[in-house]
C-alpha cells in the first residue's frame, strides 16, 4: 500500500494517504517480492450479482483433515496434497490479498481485511464486506508499509466492529512471525482484559486449525491473561519429546493502563482500545513509553500501534475526551509531517463518520443520505434538551469536530454559539486556506508577501482578498519602521521565549490573530470584525517566530499587542528596527501586556461579547476549541484563547483602563455559565 512498486499500481486516496493497489488481478508477493497474477473471484456472471459471499470450509476438507490427523498419530510427516493446496491457497489470501468481482468491478482487499471477512467470527457471526471497512484496511495497510509510521490512530461511531478489528491486528502478525509479542491496554485493566477475551481470544479458537498456532493450553483452552504460541508446558518424559516440535514463542498479552505497564519491552504490535476515554493515566505519556517499545536497538521502527476509540462524555473529563487525547489526535495529522517524514505522533489519524457506517447495500456502499437523514431527524427529536443533544451528536458524529463537541458545563463563555460556529466550519473546511508570508525575494525589510502552502504556518480567511496597495503599508524614517494601517486591523501573540514545556505532554505554541476592525476602502465589507488570520506553530527557534511575527505585522501594516512577561518578541523587535510595531498600553511604561488575572478579566469580558454577538465571524475551528475548554485560571494550555483574548484588547475602541488590584481571587467567578447545544 505504500511503495510504488510498478507503474501500473492504482493510487487511491485515503484521508490523505495515497494508498497503492495492485494491478487488475495481481498481488504483489510479500514471500517473493515479485507481483503474480491471481485469478478475480467472480460469484456469477451477472455484474448484478457479483458481490462479497463468504465461502465455507469444504466438507471435503473437513474430512480430509480429519483423517490426516489420525494418521499422524503414527506418522508425524504425513500429509494430503489437496489440503496443503487449499491451505497454500488461504495463506496466499491471507498474506497478499485478494481479488473479487462486485458488481462487475474488480476489487481488491487486503491480506489482514480477507482474514477479516472470511475468518474472523465477531459477536454477530462473520463481518459483511463494506466499502468504509475496505478503506480502514487500505489505511492501515499503508500505516504497517510506511517505515516512518508508528501505526494508526482511529475515531469512529459506537457498534461499527472498531474492537474486533483492533483484535485482528493484535493477532495477525504475531501469530505467524517467531518470537514477536502484541500488547493490549485499554481505559482500565479492566477493560483490556475483557477486550483481550472478547475480541482475540473468542476469535482466535474459532479459527480453522491452520490459520491456529500451538498454544499453551496449561491455564485450559480458554487464555484468561496471554495467548503465548508455544507448546504447552509438561513435566517429566513427555518434556523431552516436545523439545524437537517448531513454536513461535510469541504472544498476545494485555497490561494496566498505566503508562509504563510496557516499559523496557519490546512490541511488534500495541493496541490502545478506548484512548481518547483514558482518565486513569494521561494517554500521551502513555503513547511515549509504547513508542519506544516500537523501535528495535538503532531505532527503527519494527512495531505498529492502534489507537481507536469513540469519543462519549465523562463525568471525570470536561469534554468527554482528555486535553492528551485530543493533543494526540492533532498531532498525529497525516497532512502535517515534519523534517524526518513522521508527524509529530508518528501516527497516521483516520475518522470514519456515522452516515457511512449504516443501510449498506449487498455491494457494501453506505446510503449516506439515508443515512444522514436519520441521523439529523434523531438530533431533531433532542434539540430542546442541550446535554442529550451533545451526547447524541458525539455518539454518532458526521464530523471530527462533532466527535470531540463540547457539553460546555464549564465553559466560560457561551457554549451554544461557539459549538453552532464549530459545526459550521466543520461542514465548510475550505473557507480558509493555508499558507506563510514571505520576504520578496528572500529580501528582509521590504514587501511582504502571502504564499499558499499545505505545511503552511498560518491561516488566512480567503473572503479577505486585500488589493496589492491595502497590503504592506510601512513607513521608513531613517532605519527605523513604522505601521500605517492600525486604524483597519489589530493583532496580538501569545509568544513563547525558549523550549519551555506547559505541561507534560505538550510544549507551548505561539499563537497569534489579526482582526479587521473596520474597512476604509468598503464600508460594507462583511468581513469587518471578522478574525481573518491566524498563526499557530513552534517553529525551530524563538528567532524564528519572532521574524514570522514582523512579517505578519508589515503585511497587515499593523502594531501587535504582545505578553510583556515573555520579553523576547519585545527585544527582538527592537533590535530589528521595529519597535514601533509594538502596542503600548495606557498605564505601562513598556510595550505589551502583563499577563495578570486582571487584565485577563477585562480581555476575557471584550472576547464574551464578541462571543454573543459576532461568533460567526471567527473562522478557525482551533480557535473556537480553545474558547470552549478554555480555564482563565490555568491559561498556559490555551495559547490560541489567550491570543484571542489579547487580540479583542488590542482591537478595543475603548482606551484600555489599568485598573487597581482586584480582591477577586477566583476570576471565573465573574463570568456566567452558559448552557450548550
Amino acid at each position: 500500500m505504500f511503495l510504488k512498486r510498478s507503474i501500473n499500481y492504482t493510487t487511491v486516496d485515503v484521508q490523505g494517504l495515497a494508498c497503492q493497489v495492485p494491478p487488475v488481478g495481481f498481488v504483489f508477493n510479500i514471500l517473493t517480492g515479485q507481483l503474480e497474477k491471481r485469478e478475480i473471484f467472480k460469484r456469477s456472471e451477472l455484474p448484478a450479482n457479483q458481490y462479497w459471499e463468504r465461502q465455507e470450509i469444504p466438507d471435503w476438507y473437513k474430512k480430509k483433515s480429519r483423517e490426516v490427523t489420525a494418521k499422524r498419530e503414527t506418522e508425524p510427516d504425513f500429509f494430503d496434497p489437496k489440503c496443503n493446496e487449499y491451505e497454500a491457497q488461504e495463506w496466499d489470501r491471507r498474506l497478499n490479498g485478494f481479488w473479487f468481482y462486485n458488481n462487475g468491478v474488480p476489487t481488491y482487499i487486503t491480506g489482514m481485511h480477507y482474514l477479516y471477512l472470511q475468518w474472523w467470527k465477531i459477536d454477530i457471526g462473520y463481518p459483511g464486506f463494506r466499502i468504509p471497512d475496505l478503506e480502514y484496511f487500505y489505511f492501515l495497510q499503508y500505516c504497517i508499509d510506511d517505515p516512518n509510521s508508528f501505526g494508526m490512530c482511529e475515531i469512529t461511531k459506537r457498534r461499527f466492529g472498531k474492537s474486533f478489528r483492533a483484535g485482528l491486528f493484535s493477532f495477525e502478525y504475531v501469530s505467524r512471525a517467531v518470537e514477536s509479542q502484541s500488547g493490549i491496554q485499554s481505559k482500565t485493566g479492566t477493560d483490556a482484559k475483557k477486550f483481550f477475551a472478547k475480541a482475540v481470544v473468542r476469535p482466535f479458537k474459532r479459527l480453522p486449525d491452520f490459520f491456529r498456532p500451538e498454544y499453551d493450553k496449561a491455564q485450559g483452552l480458554t487464555p484468561k491473561t496471554e495467548l503465548r504460541f508455544q507448546q504447552t508446558n509438561v513435566k517429566g518424559k513427555k518434556a523431552a519429546e516436545t523439545l524437537e516440535k517448531d513454536e513461535l514463542e510469541s504472544m498476545v498479552d494485555f497490561q494496566s493502563s498505566d503508562a509504563v505497564a510496557y516499559d523496557g519491552q519490546k512490541l511488534h504490535r500495541a493496541v490502545n482500545d478506548e484512548f481518547a476515554k483514558t482518565v486513569e493515566v494521561n494517554i500521551y505519556d502513555r503513547h511515549d513509553v509504547v513508542r519506544y517499545c516500537l523501535l528495535d536497538d538503532e531505532g527503527k521502527i519494527i512495531g505498529k500501534a492502534l489507537y481507536t476509540s469513540t469519543v462519549e462524555k465523562l463525568e471525570t473529563e470536561k469534554n468527554g475526551v482528555s486535553d492528551a487525547a485530543r493533543q494526540l489526535w492533532t498531532d498525529s495529522d497525516q497532512n502535517n509531517r515534519q523534517q524526518n517524514g513522521q508527524t509529530i505522533s508518528g501516527l497516521y489519524r483516520f475518522f470514519m463518520p456515522a452516515d457511512r457506517t449504516r443501510y449498506f447495500d449487498r455491494f457494501g456502499f453506505p446510503d449516506e443520505k439515508k443515512a444522514r437523514q436519520a441521523i439529523l431527524l434523531d438530533r431533531e427529536s433532542v434539540k430542546n434538551d442541550a446535554k442529550r443533544l451533545s451526547a447524541r451528536i458525539r455518539k454518532e458524529p458526521l464530523t471530527i469536530e462533532e466527535a470531540f463537541r463540547a457539553d460546555g458545563d464549564k465553559c466560560l463563555y457561551n457554549s451554544e454559539n461557539l459549538n453552532n460556529q464549530r459545526d459550521f466550519l466543520s461542514w465548510n473546511q475550505d473557507i480558509v486556506e493555508r499558507g506563510n508570508f514571505m520576504w520578496k525575494e528572500g529580501k528582509r525589510d521590504t514587501e511582504v508577501v502571502w504564499k499558499k502552502s499545505s505545511n503552511g504556518r498560518w491561516l488566512m480567511l480567503k473572503g479577505f482578498n486585500p488589493k496589492k496597495e491595502e497590503t504592506n503599508q510601512v513607513e521608513q524614517v531613517g532605519n527605523q519602521f513604522y505601521p500605517k494601517n492600525n486604524i483597519r486591523f489589530g493583532s496580538a501573540v501569545d509568544p513563547y521565549d525558549h523550549n519551555q514545556t506547559e505541561d507534560n505532554y505538550k510544549r507551548s505554541m505561539a499563537a497569534s490573530l489579526v482582526k479587521q476592525k473596520n474597512n476604509p476602502y468598503n464600508f460594507s465589507d462583511p468581513m469587518i470584525g471578522a478574525y481573518i488570520c491566524r498563526y499557530y506553530a513552534r517553529p525551530a527557534t524563538a528567532a524564528a517566530m519572532y521574524e514570522d511575527m514582523i512579517m505578519q505585522c508589515r503585511y497587515f501594516g499593523i502594531s501587535i499587542l504582545a505578553e510583556s512577561n515573555r520579553p523576547g518578541i519585545i527585544s527582538y523587535f527592537r533590535d530589528r528596527n521595529h519597535g514601533a510595531f509594538l502596542m503600548h498600553l495606557p498605564g505601562y511604561k513598556e510595550p505589551g501586556i502583563p499577563s495578570t488575572q486582571e487584565n485577563k478579566r477585562q480581555a476575557s469580558e471584550l472576547i464574551e461579547a464578541t462571543i454573543e454577538d459576532n461568533c460567526d465571524k471567527i473562522f478557525f475551528i482551533d480557535v473556537i476549541e480553545d474558547l470552549l475548554v478554555f480555564d482563565i485560571n490555568k491559561t498556559q494550555k490555551f495559547d490560541l484563547a489567550m491570543a484571542a483574548l489579547w487580540t479583542e484588547i488590542a482591537c478595543d475602541n475603548r482606551l484600555f483602563r489599568l485598573k487597581e488590584k482586584s480582591e477577586v481571587t477566583e476570576v471565573t467567578e465573574l463570568f456566567k455559565r452558559h448552557k450548550i447545544a
